[in-house]
Protein backbone atom coordinates (compact mmCIF):
# COMPACT_ATOMS: atom_id res chain seq x y z
CA UNK A 1 0.00 0.00 0.00
CA UNK A 2 1.38 3.54 -1.03
CA UNK A 3 2.34 5.73 2.05
CA UNK A 4 2.10 8.91 -0.03
CA UNK A 5 -1.60 9.58 0.65
CA UNK A 6 -1.23 8.94 4.62
CA UNK A 7 2.20 10.95 4.42
CA UNK A 8 0.32 14.04 3.01
CA UNK A 9 -2.49 13.72 5.63
CA UNK A 10 -0.02 14.12 7.99
CA UNK A 11 1.40 16.94 6.98
CA UNK A 12 -1.72 18.66 5.95
CA UNK A 13 -2.65 18.06 10.07
CA UNK A 14 0.80 19.01 11.03
CA UNK A 15 -0.37 22.39 9.34
CA UNK A 16 -3.34 22.71 11.09
CA UNK A 17 -2.15 22.21 14.19
CA UNK A 18 0.60 24.60 13.74
CA UNK A 19 -2.50 27.40 14.39
CA UNK A 20 -3.97 25.73 17.54
CA UNK A 21 -1.63 27.53 19.70
CA UNK A 22 -1.54 31.02 18.76
CA UNK A 23 -5.08 30.54 18.26
CA UNK A 24 -5.54 29.24 22.23
CA UNK A 25 -3.19 31.90 23.15
CA UNK A 26 -5.37 34.77 21.34
CA UNK A 27 -8.48 32.92 23.74
CA UNK A 28 -6.59 33.57 26.77
CA UNK A 29 -5.87 37.12 26.10
CA UNK A 30 -9.31 37.96 25.72
CA UNK A 31 -10.18 35.77 28.60
CA UNK A 32 -7.22 37.01 30.75
CA UNK A 33 -6.45 33.12 31.64
CA UNK A 34 -4.43 30.48 29.78
CA UNK A 35 -6.51 27.88 32.04
CA UNK A 36 -9.95 29.55 30.83
CA UNK A 37 -8.47 28.95 27.23
CA UNK A 38 -7.54 25.74 27.78
CA UNK A 39 -10.97 24.47 28.90
CA UNK A 40 -12.49 26.13 26.00
CA UNK A 41 -10.28 24.59 23.53
CA UNK A 42 -10.51 20.81 25.40
CA UNK A 43 -14.59 21.36 25.62
CA UNK A 44 -14.97 22.11 21.75
CA UNK A 45 -12.98 19.21 21.37
CA UNK A 46 -14.75 17.36 23.74
CA UNK A 47 -17.97 18.40 22.22
CA UNK A 48 -16.86 17.41 18.52
CA UNK A 49 -15.62 14.16 19.36
CA UNK A 50 -18.93 12.80 21.14
CA UNK A 51 -20.34 14.16 17.77
CA UNK A 52 -18.11 12.36 15.55
CA UNK A 53 -18.28 8.94 17.71
CA UNK A 54 -22.00 9.11 18.46
CA UNK A 55 -22.61 10.14 14.19
CA UNK A 56 -20.20 6.68 13.81
CA UNK A 57 -22.12 3.99 15.59
CA UNK A 58 -19.64 2.04 16.28
CA UNK A 59 -19.91 0.09 19.77
CA UNK A 60 -17.07 0.44 22.35
CA UNK A 61 -16.11 -1.59 25.33
CA UNK A 62 -16.33 1.02 28.10
CA UNK A 63 -15.74 -2.10 30.66
CA UNK A 64 -12.27 -2.64 29.50
CA UNK A 65 -11.12 1.33 29.91
CA UNK A 66 -11.14 0.00 33.91
CA UNK A 67 -8.72 -2.70 33.40
CA UNK A 68 -6.17 -0.72 31.29
CA UNK A 69 -2.89 -0.41 33.01
CA UNK A 70 -2.31 3.04 34.32
CA UNK A 71 0.17 4.34 31.78
CA UNK A 72 -2.61 4.83 28.79
CA UNK A 73 -4.35 7.32 30.67
CA UNK A 74 -1.68 9.66 30.22
CA UNK A 75 -2.87 10.19 26.78
CA UNK A 76 -5.44 12.84 27.59
CA UNK A 77 -3.40 14.31 30.14
CA UNK A 78 -0.29 14.97 27.40
CA UNK A 79 -3.58 16.76 25.59
CA UNK A 80 -4.01 19.09 28.33
CA UNK A 81 -0.17 19.99 28.49
CA UNK A 82 0.03 20.16 24.65
CA UNK A 83 -3.10 22.68 24.85
CA UNK A 84 -1.87 25.25 27.97
CA UNK A 85 1.60 24.66 27.26
CA UNK A 86 1.54 25.97 23.82
CA UNK A 87 -0.83 28.53 24.47
CA UNK A 88 1.52 30.10 26.88
CA UNK A 89 4.65 29.38 24.87
CA UNK A 90 3.21 30.81 21.68
CA UNK A 91 3.28 34.12 22.46
CA UNK A 92 6.88 33.69 23.84
CA UNK A 93 8.61 32.02 21.30
CA UNK A 94 6.24 32.64 18.00
CA UNK A 95 4.76 29.83 15.79
CA UNK A 96 8.11 28.54 14.44
CA UNK A 97 10.03 28.39 17.03
CA UNK A 98 7.70 26.77 18.96
CA UNK A 99 7.06 23.95 16.64
CA UNK A 100 10.90 23.42 15.96
CA UNK A 101 11.56 22.69 19.17
CA UNK A 102 8.16 20.82 19.28
CA UNK A 103 9.31 18.73 16.82
CA UNK A 104 12.77 17.74 18.11
CA UNK A 105 11.27 16.78 21.27
CA UNK A 106 8.70 14.49 19.28
CA UNK A 107 11.79 13.05 17.72
CA UNK A 108 13.64 12.28 19.78
CA UNK A 109 10.83 10.51 22.43
CA UNK A 110 9.13 8.85 19.10
CA UNK A 111 12.93 7.59 18.94
CA UNK A 112 13.12 6.17 21.98
CA UNK A 113 9.65 4.36 21.90
CA UNK A 114 10.09 3.18 18.62
CA UNK A 115 13.51 1.86 19.54
CA UNK A 116 12.06 -0.29 22.74
CA UNK A 117 8.29 -1.10 20.92
CA UNK A 118 6.33 1.63 23.56
CA UNK A 119 3.09 3.12 23.34
CA UNK A 120 1.86 0.40 20.95
CA UNK A 121 4.47 1.13 18.53
CA UNK A 122 6.32 -1.47 16.42
CA UNK A 123 9.82 -1.71 17.79
CA UNK A 124 12.37 -0.29 15.45
CA UNK A 125 15.90 -0.20 15.14
CA UNK A 126 17.94 3.45 16.45
CA UNK A 127 20.27 3.48 13.45
CA UNK A 128 22.59 6.15 12.35
CA UNK A 129 20.08 7.86 9.86
CA UNK A 130 17.74 8.39 13.01
CA UNK A 131 20.63 9.90 15.06
CA UNK A 132 21.20 12.24 11.53
CA UNK A 133 17.46 13.51 11.52
CA UNK A 134 17.84 14.03 15.22
CA UNK A 135 20.71 15.99 14.64
CA UNK A 136 19.24 18.21 11.94
CA UNK A 137 16.39 19.01 13.95
CA UNK A 138 17.98 20.16 16.61
CA UNK A 139 20.13 22.23 14.24
CA UNK A 140 16.94 23.81 13.34
CA UNK A 141 16.26 24.69 16.36
CA UNK A 142 19.48 26.42 17.01
CA UNK A 143 19.01 28.21 13.83
CA UNK A 144 15.56 29.26 14.36
CA UNK A 145 16.80 30.14 18.16
CA UNK A 146 19.22 32.56 17.62
CA UNK A 147 16.94 34.40 14.68
CA UNK A 148 14.30 35.10 17.20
Amino acid sequence: MPKLPFVLAAIAIGGVLALQPGLNAEVARRLGNPFGAGVVSICVSFAMVVVLFLSMRQSVSWGAALSMPWYLWLAGTIGVIFVVGTLWLAPILGAALLFVCMIAGQMIVATLADAIGFGGYQAQAFDPWRIAGIGLVLAGVWLFQRAA
